[in-house]
């Protein structure tokens, strides 16, 4: 079970890290309101074309990548982009920890 809350930590850790990474694009002067995806691309073309790849071709999950990451998070806004991740990681990393906590005998009685 200890495996499982590190999991759930590193979700935490995760989520803290897209957080500040949010933060410092807005802070650099980054235009927050230009849509993810065209950031991305602006930012570093290969990296955008290599997760795709991943998604598409070597996890076989074509219809993810375009029903799912386009529409929901590279099409919006930067900032709405880094907050919808932020809370994926935070839920996630509460699940786990919370899936990972070792459970407390219940006692019956006055013992």
């Amino acid at each position: 079970m200890i495996v499982v809350r590190i999991i759930g930590r590193f979700f935490f850790l995760l989520a803290l890290l897209t957080l500040l990474a949010g933060v410092a694009i807005w802070l650099f002067g980054a235009d927050v309101t230009k849509a993810a995806g065209a950031a991305w691309f602006e930012a570093h073309v290969g990296s955008l074309n290599f997760s795709q790849v991943i998604v598409q071709r070597h996890l076989h999950l074509p219809a993810f990548w375009d029903s799912v990451i386009v529409p929901h998070l590279l099409s919006r806004p930067v900032w709405e982009a880094v907050i919808i991740i932020f809370v994926v990681f935070l839920i996630l990393g509460g699940l786990f920890v919370r899936l990972g906590r070792q459970r407390r005998e219940r006692r019956i009685g006055f013992g």
